[in-house]
């Protein structure tokens, strides 16, 4: 049996089991996922995400974390004579080793990260760029130093209107344009925020080179493209950057030609448990999941198993922090046989709430519209 649901921008599928016994789902909400890998989805540069069955734990281990790389990895010569200068409009110039961080008083913070184009795939017509399902997105506890702190050491000039992040990793972001390294910037009032870190642990581990080692840039609450890997540079420029990955990708163009720079995750959740397809029975279900946004706390999470015809409050469970996903269960009892489409919607504590439908763009970003999930009942 296939069923489609049609939103706006997205044809969401699902092709259904014959109606069976359900599947008991042990601990959905604590248990740690099997080391099963992740979903390749390209090997040079490095990409791949959670698996879907996995996303249920509130902490991802560091080998199913989701990887998106714009270029091939540094090298070791590259990465072992590491260190990261501080330059530009500042009344020091400084260069740190990572022993030099170290000796910094460490912070430690959960966050949630989210690949602007997660979701991609479901976006119809079709659009380039990596083919994402729901997995390009994962939480992890982050250890290092707050970027405010070291700002303050070298001391910002006036004329300075932002920092300049620039990665080890280089490359041609595109055909026809010159090889450059990867580079992003923040305002100085982003800059500012204490909880954004300068990171060389994850889940009290020293970064992988993959997820950045030595050192990487955490944005909290904003899409991952901001957390710049393999940190080697910042500097303190005069002019709003527009470079490639600032002003040529991560944009949402709009129908008057002008664009709107993507930067905080927009609210939206997901549902772990049951899968696409599944065969359940009458009996009483915990339908579970997670929930998230770049605007602070999710204060509410609401569950429709009639594909959005009414509405029941899910209950939020597990650990609660600003900048990490929120854990979610729902007890439903099916009242008839049959295909049912189950969907859960979030708001955050702003008020933002998670549309039904996504805004189509030719990119592929900001995809936080509903994903239902459709069962066989009998």
């Amino acid at each position: 049996m296939s069923t489609q649901l049609i939103l706006e921008g997205m044809m969401l599928k699902c092709t259904c089991t014959e109606a069976g016994t359900a599947k008991a789902n042990e601990e959905p909400l604590c248990t740690q996922p099997d080391e099963i890998g992740l979903v390749p989805i390209e090997q040079d540069p490095l990409i791949g995400e959670t698996p879907q069955g996995t996303l249920q734990s509130w902490l991802t281990p560091n080998s199913l974390f989701y990887v998106r790389n714009h270029y091939s990895f540094p090298t070791p010569e590259e990465t072992n004579s590491w260190s990261l200068v501080i330059d530009g409009h500042v009344s020091t110039q400084l260069e740190l080793t990572l022993d030099d961080f170290r000796q910094f008083p460490k912070q430690t913070l959960p966050i949630t990260m989210e690949c602007a184009g997660n979701n991609r795939s479901d976006l119809q017509p079709r659009v380039p760029g990596n083919p994402f399902q729901n997995g390009a997105i994962s939480t992890a506890i982050w250890g290092g130093v707050p970027l405010n702190e070291i700002l303050a050491k070298v001391g910002i000039n006036p004329e300075a209107v932002e920092v300049l992040f620039e990665g080890l990793d280089s490359g041609s972001p595109e055909p026809g344009v010159d090889t450059e390294p990867y580079l992003r910037s923040l305002s100085l009032d982003m800059a500012g925020n204490p909880n954004v870190l300068l990171a060389y642990e994850m889940n009290g581990e020293p970064l992988s080179l993959e997820h950045g080692y030595p050192l990487r840039l955490i944005v909290p609450g904003w899409y991952g493209m901001a957390s710049v890997k393999w940190l080697r540079r910042m500097t303190l420029i005069t002019e709003k950057f527009h470079g490639f990955f600032q002003g040529e990708r991560y944009i949402i163009e709009e129908k008057d030609g002008t664009s709107v720079p993507v930067t905080d995750i927009q609210v939206k959740s997901l549902i772990s448990w049951p899968q696409p397809g599944m065969a359940l029975s009458r009996d009483s279900h915990n339908i579970s999941g997670l929930a998230w946004s770049g605007s602070g706390h999710i204060n509410r999470v609401q569950v429709s198993h009639d594909g959005g015809e009414t509405w029941n409050d899910a209950q939020l469970v597990g650990p609660r922090y600003e900048y990490a996903w929120q854990q979610w269960n729902y007890d439903w009892t099916p009242d008839s046989d049959g295909h049912h489409i189950i969907v859960a919607r979030a708001e955050d504590e702003k008020g933002n709430v998670q549309p039904m439908d996504t805004h189509w763009n030719r990119l592929g970003y900001v995809i936080n519209g509903v994903k239902p999930v459709c069962v066989n009942v009998s």
